[in-house]
């Protein structure tokens, strides 16, 4: 996976509209859809919860159905990225010990694997306004870049996500 430069100002915005969007689709399709078992299905005690619940799981895989069919469109385009960049980082995160364990021995695409999640990180940070732990991350990426230079690793390979099996 490579990393591409991201407009923050029209991410923002996209993520904002897309969120807005996908509540107002689940306030009304999960209660429009629940009045409607409500009205056919409904007890006369009034204790309609898994009708109401039904009609939640009903939005919601409705909401998964057009979401699946728009990701790939342009409008989407700088949210999907995003997400996709987080999803990475997440599996790099559940094996981070191991590979922090091989970069310190010098194996360099342990190397490959944090130098991508540093750049990484730091993208979707500054993409979501979150500067609070870039001190940290800078910290990090320099260990690595004294751990390149010490184990004399001069140029790291394209992270692709098929790199993280060994670990």
């Amino acid at each position: 996976m490579q990393l591409e430069t991201i407009d923050k100002a029209r991410y923002n915005k996209h993520v904002k509209i897309t969120f807005f969007a996908i509540c107002g689709f689940m306030l009304v399709v999960a209660l429009g859809t629940s009045a409607v078992l409500i009205h056919f299905w409904g007890g006369p005690e009034g204790d309609n919860f898994w009708l109401n619940a039904l009609g939640v799981v009903i939005a919601a895989l409705a909401l998964a159905q057009i979401l699946s069919m728009l990701r790939h469109h342009p409008f989407l385009y700088e949210v999907a990225y995003v997400r996709r960049v987080k999803g990475e980082l997440n599996r790099i995160y559940r094996k981070q010990q191991k590979i922090k364990a091989a970069a310190e021995k010098g194996d360099p695409v342990a190397m490959t694997i944090l130098d991508f999640s540093y750049r990484a990180s730091r993208q979707v940070y500054e993409l979501d306004n979150n500067t609070l732990t870039l001190e940290e991350l800078e910290r990090a990426k320099r260990t690595l870049d004294e751990q390149r230079e010490a184990f004399g690793v001069a140029s790291l390979m394209d992270y692709s996500g098929d790199l993280l099996e060994r670990f």
